[in-house]
């Protein structure tokens, strides 16, 4: 029998690109310590919700001098805001950020003010629905 001859070149590798064993042990047991949120955690936890609303919703979401949406913020304690017209775009950005309560609450006060009108928040509701809402 023929004699294979085997060749091994080694290549340096550069220690910094090399796997790191601690990190890995580390994140191997990070996600073993992972512990579910209770329901008082996820209550307390930030969230952001977007909508796409049309310019005329954008209008009564924010009311006149912008009454509207400073009375779901203080209503509410979120952050709320609708981004800013687009030449040439008919629909605009709502963002409300806060705890989920207020996110959920502020999202019922706008969407009753939309589709029912809400006198008693200034939201006159939709004017023509066109077919487009209930």
């Amino acid at each position: 029998m023929e004699a294979t001859e085997v060749h091994q070149t080694a290549i340096a590798v550069p220690e910094e690109t090399m796997p790191d064993a601690a990190f890995n042990d580390a994140v191997d047991q990070d996600a073993m310590d992972i512990v579910p949120k209770t329901e008082e955690e996820y209550a307390q936890s930030m969230l952001t919700l977007r909508a796409i609303v049309s310019s005329k919703e954008a209008g009564v979401i924010i009311g006149k001098a912008g009454k509207n949406v400073a009375d779901l913020r203080d209503e509410t304690g979120v952050k709320a805001g609708v981004s800013k017209v687009v030449p040439g775009v008919h629909d605009r950005v709502l963002t409300v950020t806060g705890p989920l309560e207020g996110t959920a609450q502020a999202y019922a006060i706008v969407a009753k003010g939309l589709l029912e009108g809400a006198p008693q928040m200034g939201m006159g509701g939709v004017v023509s629905n066109n077919g487009t809402h209930r």
